[in-house]
């Protein structure tokens, strides 16, 4: 046998890529929440400022303006957010496999079938799957974040539909 012979014992070994614990995917959610909910800071608190100005009857003209002005600027703002959000929590992860938060804590997701990362477009489809479904049952999120912990691949509901896994990276 040489230096470069493989060991049978090296061949046999698993490949399969460890699953992320619940714990690891929760500490990533939440950074990404605080990165997402530092960007709204700003166009929210431009749109509830305007709104106030513009409807407060004790204004004169030129505040009513500028309020109207403010709201639409913060809505604008708010929009463009929402869309960096998508892109970067949705198509970005979908492509690369992680998001800041996953990053953070060495975890990754990927297509349960070639071990790489899902794709653009599943990605973004599991972000949006959520908040869409949510958006009629509020309690879907809680679950779908609750089911890697009693799942035997500790993946969520939105992971079975795609077809993904978070991994140890």
């Amino acid at each position: 046998m040489t230096d470069f012979d493989v060991s049978p014992d090296y061949q046999s070994q698993d490949t399969r890529p460890v699953a992320a614990g619940w714990w690891r995917r929760a500490k990533a959610v939440i950074i990404d929440m605080l990165l997402w909910s530092a960007a709204e800071v700003l166009p929210v608190a431009l749109a509830v400022v305007g709104l106030v100005m513009a409807v407060d009857e004790a204004a004169d003209d030129g505040s009513v303006v500028v309020g109207w002005v403010l709201f639409a600027v913060g809505v604008a703002v708010f929009v463009a957010v929402v869309v960096w959000a998508g892109w970067l929590f949705g198509y970005r992860q979908g492509v690369t496999g992680t998001t800041p938060g996953k990053r953070r804590l060495g975890i990754r997701l990927i297509d349960i079938e070639t071990g790489e990362p899902p794709g653009g477009s599943r990605g973004l489809g599991r972000w949006l799957v959520p908040g869409l479904i949510d958006s009629v049952v509020n309690v879907f999120s809680l679950i779908d974040y609750l089911w890697p912990t009693w799942d035997d691949r500790n993946q969520r509901i939105t992971d079975k539909i795609f077809k993904t896994q978070v991994v140890e990276a």
